[in-house]
């Protein structure tokens, strides 16, 4: 017999408290928006909005922690461009190097990393831009936090975001995000080392449900629809998961293209819950896009880490590496140029075959992607479909 569960309803079931939390590392360009003072109070406030719509308490920043992570975010600022560095190699510190510390290391082991952030207000959504990262945020027996960052040379940040150990709780599971009814959710799955999609690829915002830690899910299923449309995904769960990393309870729908902006999706996730046979069905709505043109250096800057529609016209093209081709649509003072991004089988379904990118010099074109600054001097705008660029009037 299935049993239909409201997911405002609390559900019965364990977690441990000595789960190791997730070695990993997320590279995510993140937006402008957020205002930089006070970063603490910054990170802590955007931690509990993201609880708060998944329909979970507050947590507190803890004083001994934060100073782990503010010793292990100098420790990554110090070793920045090394092989320290590279990966997830920045979640264990190597005694011999510069700023390596006790506490740093411990904060440095079970962190939530983001090695070169823009600002540190949107670490935290680009962080829940991954089903791994997600996953500490919204359990419901966390209390604690600890966040500490470093300024790099270049303006950017080097951030890290710990967990208090969690006790055993009872009340509060699955957890859906996006929660049931939210609207505004993200379009893009995050930038996230491992990566659970295939061949390192990418893909919509994922939906998770999330049981505890070492419940037995199994015999796990799901559906996702746009209306009557159906969405095809990734399904990555505690029986088959994406990477040989631990699911760790999280059941993950990840859309294998972007979302569609101002769209109302429904998930359903039909599952075996310590023996138990239940499903679980909710709809939420995705943001709108900005419209921007690129021209206007003040608009586009403002845009950066917001999904927008870019308008331009190509200035120059070439290819940035033999996987990727560029199209240059605006150059300006604070950002060399702000640039679109193609995967070179996304570009053959965009063109006729033989076209070389420099031959759309003065063609005009409209791309729905999330500009992202780079190296703190360029602007780009990566796609991953042929479905989010079209060519258009002056």
């Amino acid at each position: 017999m299935t049993v239909v569960t409201d997911l405002q309803s609390p559900a019965t079931s364990r977690v441990s408290a000595r789960m190791r939390l997730p070695l990993l590392v997320v590279l995510l360009s993140a937006s402008s928006a957020y205002a930089e003072t006070k970063p603490d109070a910054l990170v802590l406030a955007q931690v509990n909005a993201h609880r708060k719509t998944a329909g979970l308490g507050e947590v507190t920043l803890d004083e001994a922690l934060s100073k782990g992570c503010m010793e292990h975010a100098e420790y990554m600022r110090l070793n920045k461009g090394t092989d320290a560095i590279a990966g997830l190699n920045a979640h264990k510190q190597r005694a011999d190097l510069p700023g390596a510390t006790k506490a740093g290391a411990e904060c440095g082991k079970a962190a939530d990393l983001f090695p070169g952030v823009s600002n540190l207000g949107a670490s935290v959504d680009a962080w829940m831009a991954g089903i791994y990262h997600r996953r500490p945020m919204l359990d419901p027996a966390l209390t604690k936090v600890g966040f500490g960052y470093a300024k790099n040379d270049d303006g950017t940040y080097m951030a890290a975001l710990v967990f208090a150990k969690t006790k055993t709780i009872k009340t509060g599971w699955p957890v859906a995000y996006p929660a049931k009814a939210q609207t505004d959710v993200p379009l893009e799955y995050g930038a996230e080392v491992p990566n659970p999609i295939p061949n390192n690829g990418k893909g919509g915002y994922a939906v998770t449900l999330q049981f505890p830690p070492f419940d037995k899910v199994t015999n796990v299923s799901a559906k996702l629809t746009a209306g009557k449309k159906a969405v095809a995904f990734h399904l990555s769960d505690p029986e088959h998961p994406a990477t040989s990393f631990g699911q760790y309870g999280v059941v993950s729908v990840i859309p294998k293209q972007m979302l569609d902006p101002s769209t109302t999706y429904t998930v359903k996730i039909d599952a075996t819950w310590e023996g138990k046979e239940q499903s679980w069905s909710w709809s939420f709505t995705t943001l709108g896009l900005k419209k921007v043109d690129a021209s206007d250096e003040a608009a586009i800057e403002a845009s950066v880490g917001a999904p927008s529609t870019v308008h331009g016209v190509v200035k120059h093209g070439g290819m940035m590496d033999t996987s990727t081709v560029f199209l240059t649509i605006a150059d300006g003072d604070k950002r060399k140029m702000v640039s679109v991004l193609i995967p070179l089988d996304v570009w053959k379904q965009l063109v006729k075959p033989g076209t070389k990118p420099v031959s759309l010099k003065g063609k005009a074109l409209d791309v729905q992607a999330t500009p992202q600054v780079v190296q703190n001097k360029y602007i780009n705008l990566p796609i991953s479909s042929a479905r989010q660029l079209t060519f258009a009037k002056k």
